[in-house]
């Protein structure tokens, strides 16, 4: 199933040179994406990596939103798109081109022509189902930057806790550390095997990050770490 996502503009690729696109028109085109606060015909994409993806359908609106981003690379850093799994790119090219196809001309062979009145229900109908879409596109895109945010503020809090662990592992006196480890349980034998080895470690060089006392604290493994790091940083 091919998934709307907002894209990070640097992430994606173009097999189209920009030089095949009206500068003028990819500049039009750009300040109505920042007017209207999106690109609201996403673009059709495959994803050739973890974080890389390339244009399937849209090349023109890619370079519009390149253009957006070097205008204001705040306002224009995302652009919307869907994803398309490589089982369905062929069937997502085809509805593509079916929906740019030149539209076959139905030829009223009555004598009625059509009313104004049709004609401005269908418009009406069109508005009223563009702003349904825009309405759509806009919440999903403050879903988007609320759980980013909410990620980044997660982060922030664990980066103090971090940082004063690691700090405690370079600085702490040998008390301090058997307080510290008895907390974790670790007890006796094994924990004075362990200061010794964390302060042998530390006096060649300070540490660096939890990797690097992993990797130079004989008997300090992943799991230990793991358990150092949840007790520690409750309190």
């Amino acid at each position: 199933m091919s998934k709307y996502y907002l894209v990070d503009v640097k992430s994606i690729n173009s097999n189209v040179s920009r030089s095949e696109f009206a500068v003028d028109d990819l500049e039009n085109l750009a300040q109505s994406i920042l007017k209207s606060d999106g690109l609201l015909m996403p673009l059709i994409l495959k994803q050739t990596g973890p974080e890389s993806y390339e244009v399937l359908a849209g090349d023109r609106e890619y370079y519009a939103a390149v253009r957006a981003k070097e205008i204001n690379p705040r306002a224009a850093e995302m652009v919307n798109a869907f994803v398309v799994p490589p089982k369905l790119q062929e069937a997502a090219l085809e509805q593509v081109s079916a929906l740019h196809s030149q539209p076959t001309q139905v030829v009223n062979t009555g004598s009625e022509a059509v009313s104004m009145g049709a004609v401005e229900q269908r418009l009406n109908n069109l508005e009223s189902r563009f702003d349904a879409t825009l309405q759509d596109m806009k919440q999903t895109h403050q879903q988007a930057i609320k759980d980013l945010q909410q990620q980044i503020n997660g982060l922030q809090e664990q980066i103090p806790a971090k940082i004063e662990l690691l700090e405690l592992l370079n600085h702490a006196n040998s008390v301090e550390l058997l307080e510290k480890l008895a907390i974790a349980n670790i007890r006796g034998k094994t924990a004075d095997k362990l200061i010794d080895a964390i302060e042998t470690a530390r006096r060649q060089e300070p540490f660096k990050s939890f990797s690097d006392v992993i990797k130079r604290v004989k008997g300090l493994g992943d799991k230990r770490m793991i358990t150092l790091l949840d007790v520690w940083g409750n309190r």
